[in-house]
């Protein structure tokens, strides 16, 4: 019975150091993608590494994938900037992980495991995102929801940063607004949200009356 109680406990802890370090892991990467990929800032005017991380990801990417949200799969080394090399995950932060590993091993460890799957999920559901190929789990709701997330974050950079975690961005105040109905209708498009027939009418509808509206004004202003 002893022994069944401290396996619980050890089995309580474990998933409670998997959901502190998930949350901090949310913090981390919104702040590393708000403030190393998004602005230019000393370390990316001043360093090779973090000008390439900002030049990569601010212009390359958001400029491919401003004009499309999705283009056909190519080779890799060609993806946009999309991955991230997940060998290098713990090193990253390794002063912290240091530090974990003080206050508790347990802790550390599981910070880094969780570390090593936000980078493998990161990998695998961007590149879903901006490069769909039908992979499994494309069709789960936890996915589309992501989508939907990272979607709203190419139509507002300064929002949405959060891409595998998206915990930070509701708690910072970085959530973008709700979608419109051009932008649901392309993620209807994309496969992203689902719509009924009566749906896709009412907000074909208001798109087509939006765009209607400056030349009715500009004619007004005509007479």
């Amino acid at each position: 019975m002893r022994g069944v109680t401290l396996t619980i406990g050890v089995v309580a802890q474990t998933i409670g150091w998997l959901i502190v370090s998930g949350v901090m892991i949310s913090f981390i990467e919104h702040q590393v993608h708000a403030q190393l990929m998004h602005r230019r800032n000393f370390l990316s005017k001043y360093t090779k590494a973090y000008k390439r991380v900002f030049e990569s990801h601010a212009i390359v990417h958001h400029q491919h994938y401003s004009e499309t949200f999705v283009d056909e799969p190519v080779p890799p080394g060609e993806d946009k900037e999309i991955r991230l090399t997940v060998i290098k995950a713990p090193i990253k932060v390794l002063p912290l992980v240091i530090g974990l590993a003080l206050v508790s091993w347990q802790w550390a460890l599981c910070f880094v495991g969780m570390l090593y799957f936000h980078h493998w999920a990161w990998n695998k559901i961007h590149l879903e995102m901006h490069k769909p190929e039908s992979r499994g789990f494309s069709r789960w709701p936890v996915y589309k929801f992501l989508a939907q997330h990272h979607f709203m974050h190419h139509q507002y950079p300064n929002k949405n940063f959060n891409v595998v975690f998206p915990f930070a961005d509701y708690v910072l105040g970085t959530a973008a607004p709700k979608p419109n109905s051009a932008q649901m209708l392309e993620m209807f498009d994309l496969g992203l949200v689902a719509l009924t027939p009566a749906e896709v009418s009412v907000m074909q509808a208001d798109v087509a009356s939006k765009t209607k509206k400056p030349k009715v004004l500009a004619e007004a202003a005509l007479h």
